[in-house]
Parts: structure tokens; C-alpha cells; sequence
């Protein structure tokens, strides 16, 4: 099946020569929560910590990193929706005018098997970012959030995403049930959303998320310990912490719970790690895993690969005034490795 949204995609931009933000082609825009600038704190780290750094993660910048690690005044962007007209979904695309977007799950080809029949559509609205539709973690952080502002209406849709074995459960214990997703469709007026920065409205949806999540955890005992160590496992890219057991011996030691979430429900893991003090783990997606049942005065301990060193859980941290520590490791034959004695120090910090 030929792709004939990008076909007339590629003739508009002929005409047009440019390519508009699919934004740029709303109908109608108005804005949910405006611009607001924040003093942040700095992250809690080791003196030294900053010379180990060696690469950041691709999907990061040090303009950011650097506001992020050192704290200062940072501007959170607006959130905005939009109304367009005539749009054309096939699979991980989104075609209006000249305009396209990537925000669901995989390639973009001119031509297609097993696509099925286009369906049609005369309202919509989009409750998939492209963020999450790619990475675990961000669709923890960003989809549920972003569910919220569709929830109520019937017409909410979700586009093609990577599989994710928490999915489920995760919309349970959260009251947020799957959109249905579409893959192949003509829509006459679809709304999307523009909500990736950490606002104050973002805040207030996600102290709803948290609260529904406690809902459903009425009879669970929280968690008695100092804390939970999440375990990150061996998807997605990999960050592998070599000295891992010497980790989890001294986290166990000092009154940690380990979770392995690839051997855990979702249910399992909220109600292990509900209103945990302290949440350790690599950087990564798995740290998604806390987010919801963790204290609301809890703290993170990021353990940072050198060479791919990313603050993206510091965003979430900062928006809930929850504090934010973390251990640059040192490079090893296989991944990276971080010194006990460093870890101890940290936990003296923030226990």
C-alpha cells in the first residue's frame, strides 16, 4: 500500500518550500498553563564528580545538564493545545498540509504491508507523545500525565508504541485505560497536546496520579526500610553497573529492598516501593518504576555511567521539591563501576 499522506506530504512542501512544525497548521491554539521560570536547586553530588563525566546521553545537552547539576533559575515552557484539520495517521506518523510528526513507534516508508483499510475519524484527540511511544520511562512521565488532559472523552486515541509489560497494570493502579490506538486513518479534527515541560500544571497532574495510585494501595504497608534499590536489568541501551552485587550487599545492608522489575508485577513494585525514602538505581527508564509510590519528601540516588550521563529523573525531582543526589561511576572493563565507599558517603547524606 503506497503511503499517500507522505506522497501529498512531499507535493505541498514543493509548493510551499518549507516544512512546518505541525503545530503551525492548528486551526485553533490556546494555552493550558503558561511559561513559568524557577529557581531549582543543585543536585547533591561528591566533590570530583563533574571531571568523571566523559559523554552525555544522545538525547541530552550540557547547556541543560549543567543548569540541572549546579541549580539556578530555569524556564519551563508552556503548555499548549492544538486543533487540526484534515490529518492523516499512518502508523508512527501524523500528516497535516505540509506539515508531519514522528510520534508513535517506527519508520517512516512509502509503502506499507499489512497497513489494513483507512478508517475515518470526524473528532480525535491524541493522548501518545513521541517521548513515550520510544522509551518506558517517559511514558510513565509524560503519557500519564499527558491521559489526563483527554480523560472524559470518548474520542481519545493512542498511536503506535513500543510494547511495554507494565503497560497494564500501570493503567490500572492509575485509572487511566488504554486509547485505543489507531494506525491507519483520516481525521477530521484531531487535538493534540504540547506538554513535555515540568509546569505546575504537569505538578498538579501528577499529585493525581500519585494519589489514585495510593487508592488502590489502601491495605498495603509501606515501605519500612531506608529504601529501594532498583534493579535496571539488561534492556534497552546498555548501562551496566559491574560492581552491581557489591552494591545490592551494601544498599541490603543498610536497609534496602531489591526489586528486579522484570520478575515483579506492576502492583508488586508500587506497593514494594510505597513511600520509599530513598529510590537507587542507574539512570534509566526503571527508575520510572518510583515515581508514583515513592514519599513525597523522598529523595533519588542516581547512578551515573560516565560516558552517558543524563539528569533527566532531577526534572521530576525539582517540579516535586524532592531532593536529588548522585554517584558518577568510573569506567570498568564491562560498564562502569561505583566504589562502595562513595555510595556509603552518599547514603550518610540523604538517611
Amino acid at each position: 500500500m503506497l503511503n499517500l499522506p507522505l506522497l501529498r506530504r512531499q507535493c505541498q512542501r514543493l509548493l510551499v518550500w518549507r516544512a512546518p512544525e505541525l503545530a503551525r497548521m492548528a486551526s485553533r491554539s490556546w494555552t493550558v498553563c503558561p511559561a513559568e521560570t524557577v529557581r531549582i536547586p543543585p543536585a547533591l553530588t561528591l566533590p570530583g564528580a563533574t571531571e568523571k563525566i566523559k559523554a552525555l546521553s544522545p538525547w541530552r545537552d550540557w547547556r541543560s545538564e549543567k543548569l540541572l547539576l549546579e541549580g539556578g533559575w530555569i524556564e519551563h515552557a508552556a503548555c499548549t493545545t492544538h486543533l487540526l484539520e484534515r490529518v492523516d495517521v499512518v502508523e508512527a506518523f501524523l500528516y497535516c498540509g505540509a506539515a508531519r510528526d514522528q510520534v508513535g513507534y517506527g519508520a517512516e516508508r512509502w509503502f506499507y504491508e499489512g497497513l489494513g483499510p483507512r478508517i475515518a475519524l470526524d473528532t480525535a484527540e491524541l493522548a501518545t507523545s513521541r517521548s513515550g511511544s520510544h522509551f518506558f520511562g517517559t511514558f510513565l512521565l509524560d503519557d500519564m500525565p499527558l491521559g489526563l488532559l483527554s480523560q472524559g472523552r470518548e474520542d481519545v486515541i493512542g498511536m503506535v508504541k513500543r510494547p511495554y509489560e507494565h503497560e497494564e497494570g500501570y493503567r490500572r493502579l492509575l485509572d487511566l485505560p488504554r486509547p485505543r490506538e489507531v494506525r491507519h486513518a483520516h481525521i477530521g479534527r484531531l487535538t493534540i497536546h504540547v506538554d513535555f515541560a515540568q509546569n505546575s500544571h504537569k505538578r498538579r497532574r501528577y499529585e493525581e496520579l500519585r494519589s489514585r495510585l495510593r487508592r488502590h494501595l489502601t491495605s498495603v504497608v509501606a515501605c519500612r526500610g531506608a529504601g529501594v534499590y532498583v534493579r535496571r536489568g539488561l534492556s534497552g541501551e546498555p548501562r551496566v553497573l559491574s560492581n552491581e552485587e557489591e552494591v545490592v550487599r551494601v544498599l541490603s545492608d543498610a536497609g534496602f529492598d531489591v526489586l528486579d522489575p522484570a520478575t515483579l508485577t506492576a502492583d508488586e513494585i508500587a506497593s514494594r516501593s510505597l513511600e520509599a525514602r530513598i529510590v537507587v538505581g542507574v539512570e534509566g527508564s526503571h527508575l520510572s518504576h518510583a515515581i508514583y509510590s515513592m514519599a513525597e519528601d523522598g529523595a533519588f540516588l542516581v547512578l551515573q555511567p560516565p560516558d552517558r550521563f543524563a539528569l533527566a529523573y532531577k526534572e521530576y525531582a525539582d517540579r516535586m521539591e524532592m531532593r536529588f543526589a548522585l554517584l558518577v561511576g568510573d569506567r570498568a572493563s564491562q560498564g562502569f563501576s561505583v566504589p562502595a565507599s562513595d555510595l556509603l558517603r552518599m547514603l550518610d547524606r540523604l538517611i
